[in-house]
């Protein structure tokens, strides 16, 4: 059957045949190419009949666009014959016509379908069959379609391969697709600025500055443009060229230029689409390093006076006038669209350019509010979602004007706009005492008409009270009032009762001094509560340190006595704002602390890829968590607690649109907040000297979580540098002190794990290029006088001749039998080639506890040899022949109090 099919198509391929039979053929051709039932040798007598009716039906089209269609589906279907396909579609490729740009479609057709996915491998067979002359040939066709499909192709292949392959050399490919950005069809000129865009965000922060202002200009140029689309993706372009000169080395040079783009930004977030209003405040938003008073501009109509001692626009603006008129009240422009999508958009950006300046959040703040009565539900909780970003940086200031408008949202329709605003609540620091009246009333009726939402009210109710106890301070007694009944039994199912009772607690527990003034009926109509109230916090509140405080202070005996008496007092220092950032997310948008911002850029060898800007917030975010070590040890508990949670909310905030590799540094950012929060809780905990309050059950578990979190720190994040590992392992050191100071006593189990951490430590340094801490060190000193027997650490001055950087070299040091090896990296030598010298610190750990100790060391030079040689698991030390380059010397090593 197949055989009479290849016959009959054979017959109709014939040039003689009418068109009608020709693309019969071409339709019984495709039928045996995509039967599954079809033999190999069919498929390919048919690709095989294809292609010499190519050469027979030359001039004629309507056949040789169908037949080379066909082609492509079959290589691509049947990868055996992708060979044979593309060198009968490669002499199209030459043709200029409107067949060049079908050939051009199967080329990029079988690319995108090799066993790479379109990646190297795709790229690699591109290049093979299109050389420069013939890319560049067919970009400056005169067929649109074709200049259309090669750019494509161009396009696609940016990135994705390595730099021994690619179609156009870097230059060559910006020349094209510059000069293409300008061309006639629009088509063209949108794909031409994609490419552009995905040129500079390969090239990142190697692209030279000069390149980077012709990619601006010609955006600039086509803003302009008649083309909506093609407006669109020259606002992305201009972005993204923002992007790159606020992380250039000459970011300081170019601020005025950043001011001048953010304008342009602004006045096309009033052009007349939709879909480029959308991007201009998608970018805006991403601007950084702008002015002030360009800020402020784009939040009034009225153009403001330029404030004394602000810089002037140069010679990018061409009219300072004209400069103003265009920022002026782009964001009261953006908050007024007719299209949701914009107002939203818009509402966003501001939250994200409140961070930069107060005075721009405060002014922000009344847009902000206006649109909290949009009709658009996603305005609505974008607006919200902007607050609460506003707030974890403390750039929300509200006012007792702004409040009646917000607290409305409480009773708002919509469940999800209800809990993003009382998680705005939360955050937010109330003016004054009628404002916090006002709050908790509102929020005593959402309770009553939305009963199921308990759980996050109560939540809401006790951070209100644990951040405002002066306000309720004085309002205690009329609270008092309401539910300690004259005679009868208190119903607290009543949720004005519940709500009450949840507040009391909650400002007593961060507020000790309020404790003497609560009825103690208070307490005890608490305990029924304990288990609601627990549940509002979740592990933020530990259940059982609850029920002990309630029945220590309403003198109810409790079955544990010892963890009442341990843990009653000091619930006032436990708490945690985790939770806070659990429901609601913003879009997009110590020892040797100092050095973890440093080296986490060492850390990120798995993730290559990872934005810069991403980078730099990540860094930012983890110098603000090093700020806070003087102030832990300054026992300055509320503003270490409150610079770590807004750190821990930005960096989740973040990871809500990351994922892939960057998502993984993100958690390890998260992971080494947490585990500061620890270590300034237990430090705060171990200073407490009342007898009653010392609670080292409590103090137990928290020592037992900081142990849990390094250790997942250090072993569950691979590809760590010898900086971060050498920080976590001290940090854990900090820890088992932290236990010494719990027990009180030095218990041989923790000083034989301090050994052995801080031999790894010291290990480490060694290889690495940091230095053991002075909190290390004492440490080891320390622990040395104690008789634990913990390694000695041995400076060697080296200086070594006529040594390249590819040789191999070793310091042998021996006590009787016992020999260690240590590798010496000759890149760590300095000097000229002939005569270069090292200094290495290295600790011996095979330290003998006697008085006095003799130490042999040498150098040794490692030889590449050919021959199989068998090596012990874990042997450390040459694994090839070696030969001494100096004298063995010897190194007298004494006990200080044994001399």
């Amino acid at each position: 059957m197949e055989r009479l099919l290849l016959e009959r198509l054979e017959v109709h391929l014939d040039p003689l045949s009418d068109e009608r039979r020709r693309l019969r053929a071409l339709a019984s051709a495709r039928a045996l190419i995509a039967n599954p039932d079809s033999s190999d040798s069919t498929r390919r007598s048919t690709v095989d009949a294809l292609i010499r009716s190519l050469d027979a039906h030359y001039g004629d089209p309507a056949f040789l666009r169908p037949a080379l269609k066909l082609l492509g589906d079959a290589a691509v279907l049947h990868r055996p014959l992708a060979p044979s396909v593309i060198a009968a579609v490669r002499p199209f490729l030459n043709g200029g016509k409107s067949l060049a740009a079908d050939a051009i479609a199967v080329v990029a057709s079988i690319a995108e379908s090799s066993p790479e996915g379109g990646g190297e491998g795709g790229v690699s067979l591109l290049a093979s069959v299109l050389d420069e002359d013939l890319v560049l040939s067919l970009a400056s066709s005169p067929v649109s379609l074709v200049r259309s499909r090669i750019l494509n192709l161009l396009v696609s292949s940016i990135g994705r391969a390595q730099s021994s392959v690619s179609l156009l050399r870097p230059h060559l490919m910006l020349q094209v697709l510059l000069g293409l950005a300008v061309d006639l069809y629009p088509l063209v000129r949108r794909v031409a600025l994609d490419g552009i865009m995905a040129f500079c965000e390969v090239a990142g922060s190697d692209l030279d500055g000069s390149i980077i202002d012709c990619c601006y200009d010609r955006a600039v140029e086509l803003f302009r443009d008649e083309d909506e689309l093609v407006r669109s993706a020259a606002v992305r372009v201009v972005s993204k060229c923002g992007q790159m000169f606020a992380a250039s080395k000459e970011r300081m040079g170019n601020m005025e230029r950043m001011d001048v783009i953010f304008v342009q930004l602004c006045s096309m977030a009033r052009d007349m689409s939709v879909k480029v209003r959308i991007e201009a405040f998608l970018a805006l938003g991403k601007v950084q390093l702008v002015s002030e008073n360009v800020l402020l501009q784009s939040l009034s109509k009225k153009v403001l006076g330029v404030r004394s001692g602000s810089k002037t626009i140069t010679k990018w603006s061409v009219n300072e006038s004209k400069f103003s008129l265009s920022a002026a009240g782009a964001f009261v422009h953006g908050i007024e669209d007719e299209f949701y999508e914009v107002r939203t958009i818009a509402c966003q950006s501001l939250g994200m350019l409140a961070t930069f300046s107060i005075q721009f959040a405060d002014n922000a703040l009344n847009l902000l509010m206006d649109m909290l009565n949009d009709d658009a539900e996603a305005v609505r909780l974008q607006t919200l979602q902007t607050l609460f970003h506003m707030a974890t940086h403390d750039h929300l200031r509200v006012q007792e004007k702004h409040m009646d408008m917000f607290l409305g949202l409480l009773a708002d329709i919509s469940a999800l706009i209800r809990r993003a605003a009382r998680k705005v609540l939360q955050l937010m620091m109330l003016p004054d005492i009628e404002t916090f009246k006002s709050a908790i009333n509102c929020l005593i009726t959402n309770l009553e008409t939305y009963p199921e939402e308990e759980e996050d009210i109560f939540s809401v109710l006790c951070y209100i009270g644990k951040n405002h106890g002066n306000f309720f301070a004085k309002l205690a007694k009329e609270f008092a009032q309401e539910i300690v009944p004259s005679c009868g039994e208190l119903s607290l199912d009543s949720p004005r009762v519940a709500a009450i009772v949840v507040l009391f607690i909650s400002s007593s527990i961060s507020n000790e001094h309020l404790t003497c003034n609560i009825p103690v009926a208070i307490f005890s109509y608490a305990v029924s509560l304990v288990g609601r109230i627990s549940c509002s916090l979740g592990n933020a509140l530990n259940r059982d340190a609850l029920m002990a405080y309630l029945c220590h202070h309403s003198e109810i005996p409790f079955s544990d006595t010892t963890l009442k008496s341990k843990v009653a007092n000091e619930m006032c220092h436990s708490w945690s704002l985790h939770s806070v950032i659990s429901e609601v997310k913003v879009k997009e948008n110590l020892l040797s602390m100092n050095e973890i911002a440093t080296h986490l850029k060492h850390s990120q060898k798995g993730v290559e890829q990872t934005d810069e800007e991403l980078m730099q917030s990540i860094q930012s975010i983890l110098e603000k968590v090093v700020e806070t070590w003087p102030l832990i040890k300054l026992h300055c508990a509320h503003e270490v607690r409150r610079t770590l949670r807004t750190c821990k909310e930005e960096l989740e905030m973040i990871a809500w649109n990351v994922s892939g590799s960057p998502s993984a540094l993100l958690e390890f950012a998260l992971q080494y907040v947490q585990i500061i929060q620890l270590i300034a809780e237990i430090w705060e905990k171990l200073q407490l000297k009342k007898s009653h309050i010392v609670g080292t059950m409590t103090l137990e578990f928290l020592l037992e979580k900081l142990s849990m979190s390094l250790r997942r720190m250090r072993y569950g994040f691979p590809g760590l540098s010898r900086e971060v590992e050498c920080h976590i392992i001290e940090l854990t050191l900090l820890g088992f002190v932290f236990r010494l100071c719990e027990v009180g006593t030095c218990s041989n189990f923790v000083l034989k794990k301090l050994q052995a951490i801080t031999s790894s430590a010291e290990f480490l340094c060694v290889e690495g290029s940091s230095k053991l801490s002075e909190f290390a060190k004492e440490l080891l000193r320390s622990c040395a006088e104690g008789g634990t027997g913990l390694p000695v650490g041995i400076t060697f001055q080296i200086t070594v001749h006529n040594i390249s950087t590819n040789d191999r070299l070793w310091l042998r040091m021996a006590v009787g039998v016992s020999v260690q090896y240590v590798f010496l990296d000759s890149c760590q030598f300095t000097g000229r080639d002939e005569v270069r010298k090292f200094a290495v610190n290295t600790p011996f750990y095979a330290t003998p506890k006697v008085p006095s100790f003799l130490l042999r060391a040498c150098m040794l030079m490692e030889c590449p040899s050919e021959n199989v040689t068998y090596q012990k698991k874990d042997q450390r030390g040459p694994k090839d022949d070696i030969f001494l380059v100096c004298e063995e010397i010897e190194v007298y090593l004494v006990k200080i109090d044994s001399r």
